[in-house]
């Protein structure tokens, strides 16, 4: 794969075209991705040149955008805008003069045809255009690069992914808390196949990896729920350290005022072990932040769990029962109320279940003791009386 000269084996050049049409959407990103793997394996280069030729669609902010997607996912580009280059320009729109010389040679070697010079590892959706290509290298007496067609990225209906199917930028998945290698990850495993079972590779391991003959030619599927997991995956590889600095990013800034940086932070690594995507902290974690009001409680578990004979008495004594450990924390927290669950013949769901529902409004959240230390003792409480009141209204 060669950008607009001729190639050498010591000499690869391959490069990625976006249009600024729109943002960078997966599809691109991986294709992006193949053509910097191949550079990289061959010790060429890897080239970006913005496709800007729709002068009404296409925008800087857009060009920004695509800009900032490509360095997020750790794509960084040898030659192009913002780095510059020996093959220059590398906006489209700036290349007429280039476009103009060549079709008059064109034009006075008697072919009329006014056509621009490209050649990438692409889609497989530009496989019509190649037979047109390959003439006008011929006619230019050029020699024509080798062409890679990629498989389509598809839907979970197999459809051509696109909007309908949900997220597909780069930047909507960046939004939404994908960490940028883990995206990386699964893109590489979308119509290529490793020839292995391994599944997780460093950067330097795709380098390695990385051969065009492992290419499919079946469209791959983008599953999101497997981005997800992927992603769960790579977050809980982090350190804490890592994963702090990352998620704080996503804490709302009300958060932010209200509560003190260790606090979050003991927060945000409870919830290390279950996040799959950081923008969901605020789903998973609100109540650490305000006590559930009326409409928070979940309708189906409060008949299924605060209906119970022993629920009244549990949300009275277990409240006092906290306030009178000393050294508040998990180790001390757990077999107190353990053993207050044995000393009244209960289950210890029956104990925990009524009081988890009265700090979080339903039935699932991380341990109840971590959650009970972070919160304290005099917050539970709180907590507990609002949910009785609301008990002994219904």
């Amino acid at each position: 794969m060669t950008d607009e000269t001729t190639t050498t084996d010591s000499d690869i050049r391959v490069r990625f075209a976006p249009s600024p049409t729109g943002y960078l959407h997966t599809g691109g990103a991986r294709t992006a991705l193949f053509n910097w793997l191949f550079a990289r394996k061959q010790g060429g280069s890897f080239i970006l040149r913005i496709e800007d030729t729709d002068e009404k669609r296409s925008t800087p902010e857009n060009t920004q955008a695509i800009l900032d997607s490509l360095r997020w996912l750790g794509l960084a580009w040898d030659e192009g805008p913002e780095v510059g280059g020996d093959f220059g320009p590398y906006f489209q729109s700036e290349r007429k003069e280039l476009h103009l010389k060549y079709a008059d040679r064109l034009w006075k070697d008697g072919y009329a045809y006014y056509c621009e010079i490209s050649h990438v590892i692409r889609g497989e959706d530009h496989i019509s255009n190649t037979p047109k290509q390959l003439l006008i290298y011929e006619m230019l007496g050029l020699k024509p690069p080798q062409f890679a067609h990629l498989p389509l990225i598809l839907g979970m209906d197999r459809a051509r992914l696109s909007k309908r199917h949900g997220a597909t930028s780069v930047g909507a998945y960046r939004e939404l808390g994908i960490l940028p290698e883990a995206l990386v990850n699964f893109l590489l495993l979308i119509g290529w196949n490793p020839k292995d079972e391994k599944e997780e590779f460093t950067r330097d391991e795709m380098i390695d990896a990385f051969d065009l003959s492992g290419i499919g030619k079946a469209g791959g599927v983008f599953n999101p729920d497997k981005l997800f997991w992927f992603n769960g995956r790579y977050i809980r590889a982090l350190s804490d350290e890592e994963y702090l600095k990352r998620i704080f990013e996503f804490v709302p800034g009300e958060w932010k005022k209200k509560s003190r940086e260790d606090y979050i932070a003991k927060v945000m690594l409870l919830l290390k072990d279950r996040v799959t995507h950081f923008a969901e902290i605020g789903e998973l974690t609100w109540y650490f932040f305000r006590a559930p009001a009326d409409d928070d409680f979940n309708p189906e578990t409060w008949e299924q769990v605060m209906k119970g004979e022993q629920v009244p008495m549990v949300l009275k004594e277990i409240p006092q029962l906290l306030k009178g450990i000393e050294e508040f924390t998990v180790e001390n927290i757990e077999p107190a109320v353990r053993a207050y669950a044995k000393e009244k013949g209960l289950k210890l769901g029956e104990v925990i279940q009524p009081v988890r529902v009265a700090i979080t409004g339903d039935r699932y959240s991380p341990s109840f003791f971590h959650m009970a230390e972070i919160l304290g003792a005099s917050e539970i409480a709180r907590r507990a009386q609002f949910a009785l009141d609301r008990l002994m209204k219904s």
